[in-house]
């Protein structure tokens, strides 16, 4: 062996003492530490690797290859009880669906937990720091830049989005007998409404000549957003995935992205708008509300706050990775629900008849209770974001989960990291009974769940886009119900088979016919 081979097999045995030394020593003063604290640790999740938990890793890895990871994630919990610990790669993962636990995390102690130690390392590479993958400072001023874009105000203004669901409608092959797969549709359509709200140019995916600087950047953002998951998956392991292609993607997205920034900056300076700097945002906006003669593009706006180019482009990029997916996804289970239950389809129809396009506001679509009662019902079974993970940054106590009776408190230390999995707390049986695994929309006419339904999450960092998100969501069901009589199912495959990115949907995609009205 050489010298630099000996070396490195040297210095490789120390870092697995090391770690194995630093691992013991922090399970002997969990112990101590509870103990002195009255609290008590959850069941463990059976293993046979008790230092690295390497039989974790991979048997998460196989269930995430057979599409079946959050149903494992589920099974666990039947199995386990509400909370249980686990040591993937050796770091103590908390997995809880107990709504104290939660609540604590995402509000009551949200001060204590965070993203970054998880996203920053991850997603970094790809959007930078910002309003997703960040915590303090860079999280409170991005939510500070971007919070106004959602204002009712600016949703309201349907006249943006009703353009691109045209284009989406023409689209559809009805009355033509043929089978077409909602779920491509829905992402074009969604991709080009929030291309235009953040960049102020859409991506015309909708189009049959989508621009060639359009497609490279999607193409890129889809294959990095898998490799962020990958990575998301690996934790501080990441370093072992050798991706060339993953840099490249992240690198023509941070290209593209800075381009429209410099565009805006440029397009601040020619119109001389320095006094508006001296403004908050919130002023300024409802300046423009006022006016009601200027359309409200993102990437302008924050050019007003920040003149800082990779500031700009990183916080835009953050709203843009939340935005793309997560309405899509939301439209696509929800068709994959209303294909197989075509009653429900038919008392959407009835409750739309007789609406005109330029009935369709914010507060109509909002008050179609039966077409709510639809999107609840499939973002609970479905939810696009089904489980999300936060950081211990200070120890830190759970306020149940752990002990024989599964009620004692559990302590965390610094790094912990507590997983909560939306897709089981949503079959909870003590709240959506009866058959809480089957589409009943009617159920919500009489329950108000509260924290036991978070499709877009809790507390300070809930989704700022929601009331966005949901608008165009109903605005798409509405305007199909006007157009469509008949949603039928042409998928071969009854149930959901789950694809887990980033977020989860069908596998199989939206497969139906439709039928004209």
């Amino acid at each position: 062996m050489s010298t630099l081979g000996a070396i490195t097999a040297a210095l490789a045995f120390i870092s697995i003492i090391q770690f194995v030394y630093v691992r013991i020593q922090h399970r002997i003063a969990l112990a101590e530490a509870s103990r002195s604290q009255n609290c008590a640790t959850p069941p463990h999740l059976p293993t046979k690797d008790f230092l690295f938990g390497l039989d974790t890793v991979f048997e998460n890895l196989r269930a995430l290859k057979r599409n079946g990871r959050i149903k494992q994630i589920s099974s666990q919990h039947q199995e386990l009880g509400k909370t249980f610990e686990s040591y993937p790669f050796g770091r103590r993962v908390v997995s809880t669906v107990d709504v104290r636990n939660i609540q604590a995390v995402l509000s009551g102690q949200q001060e204590k937990f965070g993203v970054g130690p998880i996203r920053e390392h991850a997603q970094g590479p790809m959007t930078g720091r910002g309003i997703i993958t960040s915590d303090g400072g860079v999280w409170m001023h991005g939510r500070d830049m971007v919070k106004p874009t959602f204002s009712r105000s600016q949703i309201a203004d349907r006249g943006l989005f009703e353009g691109f669901v045209q284009r989406f409608l023409q689209l559809l092959p009805i009355d033509e007998g043929r089978i077409v797969d909602l779920q491509p549709l829905f992402d074009r359509l969604i991709l080009d409404a929030s291309s235009e709200f953040i960049f102020g140019e859409s991506f015309d995916s909708l189009s049959s000549d989508c621009p060639v600087d359009s497609k490279r950047f999607l193409d890129a953002f889809s294959y990095a957003q898998k490799g962020v998951g990958l990575r998301v998956l690996m934790g501080k392991m990441s370093f072992l995935i050798r991706d060339a292609k993953f840099w490249e993607a992240c690198k023509v997205i941070r290209q593209f992205t800075q381009d429209h920034v410099d565009r805006a900056l440029s397009n601040r300076v020619r119109h001389n708008e320095r006094e508006d700097t001296e403004k908050n945002i919130a002023s300024h906006v409802k300046t423009r509300m006022e006016k009601g003669n200027e359309k409200y593009i993102l990437v302008h706006e924050m050019a007003r706050e920040s003149q800082n180019r990779e500031e700009l482009c990183s916080q835009l990029l953050n709203v843009f990775f939340a935005g793309r997916d997560t309405p899509a996804v939301a439209l696509s289970n929800i068709f994959f629900c209303l294909a197989r239950h075509p009653k429900a389809w038919e008392k959407i129809r009835k409750e739309v008849e007789g609406l005109k396009i330029e009935d369709l506001t914010f507060e109509r679509l909002k008050s179609l209770r039966y077409v709510q009662y639809v999107i609840n019902e499939a973002l609970r079974l479905y939810p696009p974001v089904p489980n999300q993970s936060r950081t211990a940054l200070t120890p830190s106590i759970l306020p149940t989960g752990g002990g024989s009776t599964g009620t004692q408190p559990i302590l965390l230390f610094l790094g912990d990291t507590v997983s909560m999995n939306f897709y089981t707390m949503h079959r909870n049986s003590a709240i959506y009974s009866p058959d809480p695994n089957a589409f009943r929309p009617e159920r919500w006419r009489d329950i108000r769940p509260g924290w036991h339904y978070l499709p877009f999450g809790g507390g300070a960092r809930h989704c700022p886009a929601q009331q966005l998100a949901l608008f165009w969501v109903a605005y798409t069901v509405v305007r199909m119900a006007m157009e469509v009589k008949g949603v039928r199912n042409r998928d071969e495959v009854e149930e959901f088979v789950e694809c887990l990115k980033l977020n989860m949907e069908s596998g199989n995609g939206v497969q139906v016919e439709l039928v004209r009205g």
